[in-house]
Parts: C-alpha cells; structure tokens; sequence
C-alpha cells in the first residue's frame, strides 16, 4: 500500500514515476497536502508542468483548509518559481512570492522564511534583473539556515550571493563562494536533487557569463556524470544548453550543433522557458555559420530574449539597416538595470558597432566606456579583450592597431577562438590601412585558418575580401591543410583515401573539400584541381 513513506523514498531514489504513482494514490485517498506537495516535486523532475503546478495549487489549497499557514506559504513560495519556469508569466510568479510573504509575516522564523528569501533572490535576478536585491536576499536566506542550523539553505544562500557578486561584476568573489558551495552540495550537503542541481547550473551560468570557458567545461562534465548517476534529466537539459554555450566559445561547433539540436528535440513539448535559451544559442551559431535566414527564423521564435535581439540587430547593419537595429538594441539597453554589469557586457560591445553604424558616436563612446569600466572592474580576458575592440572601433586605424593586438592576445588567452579570429580580421583590416601588408598577411592566414575549420561564412566571405589587398593569392585564401587536400584531390583521390593519408576522419575532408569548391568558386573536384594548377595555388 502506498504511503508518504514509501512515495518519500521513491522520491528520494529518483523513481520518478513511481513516486508520482504512490503520491497520487495517498493524495486521491487521504487528501494529505503532502502528498500534493511531493506529486508536484515527482512532475517537476519529468517536466510535466500541468501536473506539478496543479499538485501545487492543490496543496495550497489544502493546507488553507486545514489551517496551516505555514505548509499555504511553502507551497506559495514553490508555485512562485514554477509559474515563472513554465511560463505562467511573471505577474503570477510574483503574485504567488507576495501570497506567501503575507502568510508568513505572522510567524516565527522558520526554514519557510529562509526558502522564500531563496526565491526573492532567484526572482530578482530573473525578473528584476537586479542583483543588488537578489544578494541582499541570499544573505538573509542563508543567514536563517545559519541560525536555525539548517546546512543546505545556508549552503544555497551562499552560492545565489555569488551568483548575484558575478553578475554585479564582482567576479573573483563571487566564483570564490560559487566555487565552494558546488563542491559542499554535490558532496552531500544539499540532499534536495533540485536546489543541488540549481547550485550547479548557477556556478556554469556566471562562467559562461563571464567567458570563464574553461571552468565552465569542467564544472559541466563533472554535472554532466552528476546528472547520469542520478537520472536528473531537466538538471542534464539545462547543463546540456549551457556547456553547448561554452562549446560556441570555443569554436567547438560542430559539437555545440549537436548538443543544442538534441535538446530543442528533446525540449519539442516542454513549456520550460529555458527551451528559448537553447533556441538563441542555436540561431547564434547559424548567425556566426551565415546561414542567415535560419538564424532569423529562430531568433523570431525568441523574439524578446537579450541574445535574440542582439543576434537581429547584427544582422539588420549586415542587411543595411543600422538605423532599426540601433532601436532596437538601444530599448534593450535601457530595459536592462544598469546594476547587472554582466549582464549588459553581452550587449555593450555589439551595441558600440551597431550604433556607430547608425551614425550615433557619441552614444557609441558612452557604451564604450562603459565596457571598459566593468571590464576593469572584473579583470578578465574575455572583457578586457572586448572592451578593447570596442574602443578601437572608434579610433583610426593607427591608433586600432595596438588595441586590437592586445585584443587578439586576450583572446587567445581566454581560449576563444572564433572571437581571436574574428578580431585578427578587424586587425588585418586596420594593418592593411596603415600599410603594414605583411603583418596583415600573416593575421589574415591566421584567421583564416580557424574560420575555414568552423565553417564561419559570414567571416570568411570578409577575409575573401580582405585577401587581395592582403597579397594572398587570387582565387581565395587557403589554408595549409586546405592545400593539402587540394594536392591529393589534384591527384586523383577520393575522400577515403585522403582521410588515410592525412589521418583525417572522411568527414573532415569532405568539409575541407566543400569548403575549397565555395572558396575557389568551382563546382567541382575536378576544376577545383585545374583552378589551383593555374593559379599557382600548388
């Protein structure tokens, strides 16, 4: 017979729908609201939202008839951040924060109060973009669970003060809490499998927004083996988005491809808003691969997230229209706090191109100096680099030249591939204005090179434009190993047998090839080969 014993240890074991079935069976027999309570936890683990926010509504109403505010405001409290996650919108989210602040304004400290802070915090950085709140919030939180000698809420509360010290600027704290609280709740000391796999998600959030690539591909292989043990399948979904976030940073495409196409397939009938995190990931690789009009599909599908209307308005200046894409990245701006330093460093530096584009330097200067304000506030790599392209953005190209050199160091040093290539373009550009061809020469090869193996059209078609000023050869930029394909393909080989001699997969030689048909404009093995003869490419 079930009972909330036995539907607790289903729970507890990751038997998801067994512990859906036995609390479903005491709920239907007993009206307990605990046994809504844990239906509603079993559903949130199988991404059912019908289920889990009606189990919660049931609870709470359950709880108000038999008198008890406290279990009315924990179930408040829980249906406040899942309102929010299935996308009952955030007037309901917050309606439900404040129902369960009025109820338990009447009542002595308890773990409630803490949790319901959690949420405070969670709500401000999601809906209020507002950091400041959302650590004054975790403060109070974990200063409950300290008081009240409860070790997961004090460890909770600690990593949402470091998210909130990340997104503030205050990166170097807030990794350091971030960092220590990860390692203490997938040692044990969170047993919740959902506020575990919160702290999780947000130790690779404040990575990926801080471009800290490489801590965040090791926290999420380690979540990754995390979430197989355990079977936490919408935990592994969203590690799954971010660590194909920190694959498009990497350059490792391909891959991110995979991973992002996978979850949307996964995600098809999920009403959890962080399918759009994948969508926009997805359509900013297809924007970085210039495939265009896929991109815009999906940006439109997303048409109100951050990156969305970035990635649109980057393609709008491409179409020649920066005056709409000013509007539009400019309402972005002034809707996001100027409070969420971080988050505004993903837009700053987009914003500065695009504004300048539409004629506006004065705004672009303001941005700029923004960018490097926070960039010096935090110290990386990523933003350091970053600010330094926006400001040579608005210098001559003498005075660029410097700055986009320190700009594709930092770069490089990040271990961001795609963004050093694409910056040696800007300073093969400048180089090549100045008059140094041999120095641009050896950037444009460089970047080249990378944008070739990613598949980068867009770039590519700018480094084909680059290239006779550049003194590269006519018929377009090779790349080294490019040329080597083409000398077996001259010889009369099929792709199998260059894979073997190169000890390559035939997958990379059929790309390499592809991509020396596009660049010499050829249609075919064959006149590619006599293309290259002639043109002295061999």
């Amino acid at each position: 017979m079930a009972s909330l014993v036995s539907a607790r240890s289903a729970l507890d074991a990751g038997s998801w729908l067994l512990a859906i079935a036995e609390y479903r069976a005491v709920a239907e027999e007993t009206g307990d609201p605990l046994a809504h309570e844990g239906l509603a936890q079993a559903a949130w683990w199988l991404d059912d939202a019908v289920t889990c926010v009606g189990a919660r509504e049931q609870a709470y109403r359950r709880h108000r008839a038999l008198g008890d505010p406290l279990g009315a405001a924990r179930a408040a409290t829980a249906l406040a951040w899942d309102c929010l996650l299935f996308g009952h919108g955030e007037a309901v989210a917050l309606g439900w924060w404040g129902r369960a602040g009025s109820l338990l304004e009447e009542l002595g400290e308890s773990a409630e109060h803490g949790w319901h802070a959690m949420r405070e915090a969670e709500l401000a950085l999601e809906v209020g973009h507002d950091p400041d709140r959302a650590l004054g919030a975790a403060r109070r939180a974990a200063a409950v669970g300290k008081r009240l000698g409860l070790g997961d809420l004090e460890v909770v509360g600690v990593a949402l003060q470091g998210l909130a010290m990340t997104s503030a600027g205050d990166v170097e704290e807030g990794m350091v809490r971030l960092d220590a609280s990860v390692a203490a709740a997938i040692s044990g000391d969170v047993p919740d499998p959902m506020w575990m796999g919160k702290v999780c998600c947000w130790v690779i959030a404040a990575c990926n927004h801080s471009k800290d690539v490489t801590r965040a591909a090791d926290w999420c292989r380690r979540v990754e083996a995390l979430c197989t043990e355990r079977d936490l399948a919408p935990l592994f979904t969203v590690c799954r988005i971010q660590h194909a976030t920190v694959q498009v940073a990497r350059g490792s495409w391909r891959e991110a491809e995979q991973e992002l196409v996978g979850v949307l397939d996964q995600l098809s009938a999920s009403r959890r808003a962080s399918r759009f995190d994948a969508v926009v990931q997805l359509g900013e690789l297809r924007r970085r691969q210039g495939r265009v009009d896929e991109a815009e599909a999906l940006f439109a599908q997303a048409e109100f997230h951050p990156s969305a209307i970035v990635g649109r308005a980057r393609m709008l200046v491409s179409a020649g229209d920066p005056a709409n894409a000013w509007a539009s990245i400019a309402g972005l701006l002034a809707r996001m706090p100027p409070d969420g330093r971080l988050a505004r460093t993903d837009v700053l530096l987009p914003a500065v191109l695009v504004a300048l584009a539409a004629g506006c330097e004065g705004a672009a200067r303001v941005l700029a100096a923004e960018l490097r304000a926070t960039a010096e506030l935090t110290g990386t790599h990523w933003l350091m680099a970053t600010a330094s392209v926006a400001e040579a953005s608005l210098q001559p190209p003498s005075a660029a030249v410097p700055l986009l050199t320190e700009a594709v160091r930092r770069f490089n040093a990040a271990d961001l591939r795609f963004d050093e290539a694409h910056t040696r373009l800007s300073l093969a550009e400048a180089l090549l204005a100045t008059g140094e061809v041999t120095v641009a020469r050896r950037h444009l090869a460089l970047a080249t090179e990378v944008l070739t193996e990613l598949c980068a059209g867009e770039d590519l078609a700018r480094a084909r434009r680059l290239a006779p000023a550049a003194g590269v050869p006519s018929g377009g930029p090779l790349s080294a190993r490019e040329r080597q394909v083409l000398r077996l393909v001259s010889q009369g080989m099929s792709n199998q047998e260059i894979a073997v001699s190169l000890v390559l997969s035939e997958h990379t030689v059929h790309r390499h090839v592809a991509n020396i048909l596009t660049k010499l404009g050829q249609t075919s093995r064959t006149g590619a080969a006599s293309h290259a003869i002639h043109a002295g490419l061999l």
